[in-house]
């Protein structure tokens, strides 16, 4: 007799598991998307988390999938991290540090400081590039749009970490502004996009994946468990249209920024990136996203700081991702 062997990821075998002996409760309600928790027979091992939009009368998309519980298969990672952030605190190097990270091949988990929160600065980008994306689901032609860029926006100026300035007087596609804000992080491309987005597709994508949605006129934090979302329906594509998904990762992989994750990387790994920095008084914040595309099971990693310095922080960032990098190649041959 054959014995067949199925390597199914653990979401999967748990979808099925679960799936099989319980039913499904809502747990939270919000917009037009919905987090469901099935009720577990007592043989499973953990919850699961749904994201699902509802759109549609008779069918709820799903968005994304979390198994509730972290991964003791990444406990080696999680403790040498755990530790330095530790380190890195009693030393007065940082006030606050948070991180997330997952594998992508199959949705294993875990983070440190989970619940706390920051304001993302420039990491909030992604959220327009998201947009945008949407948009051109719907007008494919909108891309190709050309926005007058007439004068530097006195906001444009508030960057510590900058090396692209837009020219006065010039006509830039989406494309341009989209590549600007994202490669290079700049501030005035960002303005002209938003001036021009659509803002209920934008403040949709928050609704839809149960993320806060930005009140303009206050300032805004996020958790890195919050912020970790829109990087997964990237990858998955499971909220854009797969061609676009991969032009937006595509733009991301462009980032300049150099002194944070890609610090902890060898040179020739393809990371998909943003960053985020802050300066208020004498308090900064640094902080940094991104699918690591290593030996073709990426996986997305997350640091965010606060402390008295960004080229501490810049240490901090780069060293969490070196230790993640270099264990997640001890485990993978293993």
């Amino acid at each position: 007799m054959k014995v067949f062997k199925l390597n199914l990821p653990l979401y999967l075998v748990l979808i099925l598991v679960c799936g099989a002996f319980a039913g499904g409760k809502y747990i939270l309600s919000n917009g037009k998307s919905e987090v469901t928790s099935p009720q577990m027979a007592n043989s499973c091992p953990s919850a699961m988390d749904q994201i699902r939009l509802k759109d549609y009368e008779l069918t709820h998309p799903l968005i994304l999938t979390d198994i509730s519980t972290q991964s003791d298969a990444l406990k080696s990672i999680q403790n040498k991290i755990t530790e330095y952030v530790n380190q890195a605190k009693a030393n007065q190097k940082a006030d606050d540090i948070s991180v997330y990270f997952r594998r992508l091949d199959n949705g294993s988990w875990f983070a440190i400081n989970p619940n706390a929160t920051y304001n993302p600065a420039s990491m909030i980008k992604i959220a327009y590039l998201i947009t945008y994306m949407k948009m051109a689901e719907l007008n494919p032609g909108v891309l190709n749009s050309k926005i007058f860029f007439a004068k530097h926006f006195s906001q444009g100026n508030n960057q510590n970490i900058k090396d692209f300035q837009l020219k006065e007087g010039v006509n830039y596609t989406v494309k341009d502004l989209l590549t600007a804000m994202i490669a290079h992080s700049d501030n005035d491309a960002t303005l002209l996009l938003s001036q021009n987005m659509n803002t209920t597709i934008y403040d949709n994508i928050f609704k839809d994946l149960n993320i806060p949605i930005p009140n303009p006129v206050a300032e805004y934090f996020i958790s890195v468990n919050d912020y970790c979302k829109f990087y997964r329906v990237l990858y998955s594509s499971t909220y854009t249209r797969p061609e676009y998904s991969e032009y937006a990762l595509k733009l991301l992989t462009l980032s300049t920024f150099k002194d944070g994750l890609k610090k902890g990387l060898d040179e020739n790994v393809v990371i998909a990136h943003k960053f985020g920095e802050r300066i208020i008084g004498n308090k900064a914040q640094l902080h940094e996203f991104g699918i690591v595309f290593y030996n073709k099971e990426p996986y997305l990693i997350g640091v965010m700081t606060t402390g008295n310095s960004l080229p501490l922080l810049s240490e901090i960032v780069g060293e969490i991702s070196r230790i993640a990098y270099q264990d997640y190649k001890t485990l993978l041959n293993s």
